[in-house]
């Protein structure tokens, strides 16, 4: 009979404890709500929203901007694997068409002679030494054919990488590498 009129005492100790507990929780809680009611005042929650607006249309520029191909890139990456007497008629371009392919350049053009054709075919056999082996990709010259006015015509196709065709990145890059390898292009 001890032990259960102990037991009925700690058992009434612990609700009211509990409820006790109950009452703390709840007066603290309605102490953090004012709390932060009054800390909210303190900020401009018209210009955070702003400001968040604004982010968001600055990350879809920034995302736009990454993906955006400078198609004008391609002619320095040409006249950078082009041979002094070689000239090029037609330029078929087509952007890269998805994440992870490449884009895709077709030529036409026509050489001052056979020698020229030759030369400019052992040009795109040895694009690393001009620095262009990374950017152009595959390159194929073909259907050479003599017209009647002793000059070659001829197609070239290749595939380019597209990072180097990246508006971010710019012409800053491709010019510098564009003319030292042209430079060296003549024919010997």
């Amino acid at each position: 009979m001890d032990i259960a009129v102990v037991m009925f005492v700690v058992s009434l100790l612990a609700v009211g404890g509990a409820y006790l507990w109950q009452s703390y929780l709840n007066s603290a809680q309605t102490a953090y709500r004012s709390e932060l009611a009054t800390r909210e005042k303190q900020f401009n929650l018209d210009l955070i929203q702003q400001l968040q607006d604004q982010s968001a249309k600055i990350d879809l520029a920034k995302q736009v901007l990454a993906g955006h191909i400078a198609a004008s890139q391609v002619f320095g990456i040409i006249g950078a694997l082009t041979a002094e007497h070689v000239r090029f008629t037609s330029l078929d371009f087509t952007a890269p068409a998805g994440a992870g392919s490449d884009a895709k350049i077709s030529l036409s053009g026509y050489g001052q002679s056979l020698a020229t054709v030759a030369f400019q075919s052992d040009i795109l056999g040895k694009l690393s030494q001009y620095g262009l082996y990374n950017i152009v990709k595959n390159p194929i010259l073909s259907n050479p054919a003599l017209d009647a006015n002793g000059t070659v015509a001829f197609s070239l196709s290749a595939a380019v990488d597209p990072s180097v065709l990246s508006y971010e990145k710019g012409s800053t890059g491709s010019a510098g590498r564009s003319s030292a390898a042209s430079s060296t292009l003549s024919n010997p």
